[in-house]
């Protein structure tokens, strides 16, 4: 496959914050190591529990923080130390939480039109206008609410109003973080709904960062599956929920809720054990062998790398044959 295939590629990337501890500087590995690839036009899943990395990973990637080590390479080029602005127009993100991420003091109509006015300074004001309008409808607002300020709408309303800014300058890639995790579930729908129907018609590709798995499953084509600032499992999306090979993909996925009373009673559960360690000192050998009922002597002295078992199914694990 060429380069051209993939808009994004993730290599062995690493991003470390300094803390001090005990008068010693140390590091948080909140990233450590992480390797995959979006494909053009297609959604890829970022998955896992809170502070396992996910936003960090899409921080870095739009070098909000800098990477401290490995690369990041946008459509064939390098862009983990370069100069981020002529990749910007490129490139967006759609951030958790819509109401920190709008300026209360600017109507809808000036955040919308924010992107255009930095990145085509001589776009004429009639195309200006028509461009803004263009992309409030395709959110499925209306030119009244131009001239309303942010507190003036819902949590969904915002979160339209966010992904207008961020798609008005038609980015061919966009990262988009927990971007419902803040809505009501009928808001939820909504806003999936029209993401795709976005996807479709302006042919962007998505790396969606989320907590629940069933929506991660209805929007992505490819699953990655991390904890603790490392990858243990990729796959497609179909294939990833119907055949989990990694312990910890099993337990997430055994959590995901079932409406069915009966049917829940029934499922078997992956409780996991044991405490999550710290990413200032993590195990020497795998992370996740504190909570994982197959770890043994290995598994706490070498940390598994990650391998393709067939299909482009990835997995990191020293004892998922067994499993």
């Amino acid at each position: 496959m060429s380069k051209s295939d993939f808009i994004l590629e993730l290599k062995d990337l690493r991003t470390y914050f300094p803390v001090r501890k005990f008068l010693q500087k140390k590091f948080v590995k909140a990233v450590d190591g992480v390797s995959f690839q979006v494909r053009r036009g297609e959604t890829v899943g970022l998955v896992g529990e809170s502070g396992c990395g996910k936003s960090t990973i899409g921080r870095t990637i739009m070098r909000f923080h800098n990477p401290t080590g490995g690369r990041i390479i946008f459509d064939g080029d390098d862009i983990t130390a370069c100069d981020m602005k002529p990749y910007r127009k490129r490139m967006q993100m759609v951030f958790q939480d819509p109401y920190s991420s709008l300026d209360p003091r600017m109507t809808v109509g000036d955040i919308v039109g924010e992107p255009l006015d930095i990145q085509y300074p001589n776009m004429s004001k009639a195309e200006r206008h028509d461009r803004i309008l263009e992309q409030i409808h395709l959110v499925g607002l209306n030119s009244e609410q131009l001239s309303r300020f942010p507190h003036e709408f819902s949590g969904g309303q915002r979160q339209r109003i966010s992904i207008a800014r961020a798609m008005v300058i038609k980015p061919e890639f966009m990262v988009l973080d927990e971007p419902v995790s803040a809505l009501d579930v009928s808001i939820q729908a909504q806003i999936i709904n029209m993401l795709m129907d976005l996807q479709e018609r302006m042919g962007q590709a998505f790396l969606f960062i989320a907590h629940d798995l069933a929506v991660v499953r209805h929007i992505s084509k490819q699953v990655v599956v991390m904890y603790l600032g490392h990858v243990m499992e990729i796959n497609e999306s179909e294939d990833l929920y119907r055949h989990p090979l990694h312990p910890y993909t099993q337990a997430l996925l055994s959590a995901i809720p079932v409406p069915d009373p009966n049917t829940s009673r029934a499922r078997k559960r992956e409780v996991l054990v044991g405490d999550v360690p710290s990413p200032i000192d993590p195990p020497k050998g795998c992370v996740f062998c504190t909570r994982c009922k197959y770890a043994t002597e290995v598994c706490r002295e070498q940390a598994p790398q990650i391998e393709d078992v067939g299909g482009g199914h990835l997995v990191a694990c020293h004892h998922f044959r067994e499993i």
